[in-house]
């Protein structure tokens, strides 16, 4: 198949589908993914915040990764659960009191979610935290070459650099290769995972769409230390993933915008709609 320009199209098989509805949870696996121009319906819409007002992320507390979280669009219901420590079912306010926040360059007002549901986390986790979601949406701030298609556009939810991630299966294959112990995709927190292309040739694609849905590359997504965290236990056993990013898939000094070890890709949405796990996507 060529397009209206003459290039070859190629095609991808979407294989798997992943909500995260709490920053730095863990993720559900889903049938469909509903795409919007603010982000992933269900996807990223609550974070923890301590009450100094920083982020609480996986970098520094590894603890959450064993948090498993469901969140209902129709119920309004967030249900969190944890090996140890139960379950706990919220539901989501709307109202109440506003939080300015703060993360990287972005400055937006959340809603606080209670005294019941932070104390729920704070005992687990150890620490006083906040169950916050986004108030109104904000600008986002990126001001690097690299991320120009999602700089100054508006979101309204927790995601890192773009509304939608996208992995390749053969290149998590490639990576485990050359590892000492393989890792897991859920390592990586992505939200579409797909088959059908040789390693890392997911770079190569500018739109990835069909019929019903459209997404543009943004950039290659650049890794920190998340990707070494167990995402069902939070623990963070030993292996040389990072090390091994750095020795074959790392941006230039001058390039990167983050740590520079590449794994997944950024992607930002040129048409809402839906996703389904079988579909298949064309680029050039």
């Amino acid at each position: 198949m060529v397009d209206n320009t003459g290039k070859v199209m190629r095609e991808v098989v979407v294989k798997e589908l992943w909500s995260y509805p709490v920053k730095g949870c863990q993720g559900v696996a889903v049938d469909s993914l509903q795409i919007t121009k603010r982000g992933i319906v269900g996807d990223r819409i609550f974070s923890l915040w301590e009450e100094g007002g920083a982020l609480v992320s996986q970098k520094e507390t590894p603890k959450i990764a064993s948090i498993a979280a469901r969140f209902s669009a129709e119920t309004g219901v967030l249900e969190l659960s944890h090996a140890t420590h139960g379950a706990y079912q919220h539901s989501v306010r709307f109202e109440g009191d506003r939080l300015a926040s703060k993360w990287v360059l972005d400055k937006f007002e959340t809603i606080d979610q209670g005294d019941e549901v932070a104390e729920w986390l704070s005992i687990l986790l150890e620490k006083n935290v906040r169950l916050v979601t986004p108030d109104q949406p904000w600008k986002i701030v990126f001001p690097h070459p690299l991320l120009k298609r999602v700089h100054d556009s508006a979101k309204q939810k927790f995601f890192a650099a773009s509304e939608v991630s996208l992995a390749n299966r053969a290149s998590l294959d490639d990576l485990n290769s050359r590892l000492e112990s393989p890792v897991p995709m859920d390592r990586f927190r992505m939200n579409v995972i797909v088959d059908g292309i040789d390693a890392y040739e997911e770079d190569e694609m500018d739109i990835l769409g069909n019929e019903n849905v459209e997404l543009l590359q943004v950039s290659a997504a650049e890794r920190c230390v998340i990707i070494t965290t167990d995402q069902k236990t939070g623990n963070r056993p030993k292996n040389n993933i990072l090390q091994v990013l750095g020795e074959y898939r790392r941006r230039s000094a001058e390039t990167k915008f983050g740590s520079g070890l590449l794994f997944g890709n950024y992607m930002t949405v040129g048409r809402e709609g839906f996703l389904h796990v079988g579909d298949r996507l064309s680029f050039a």
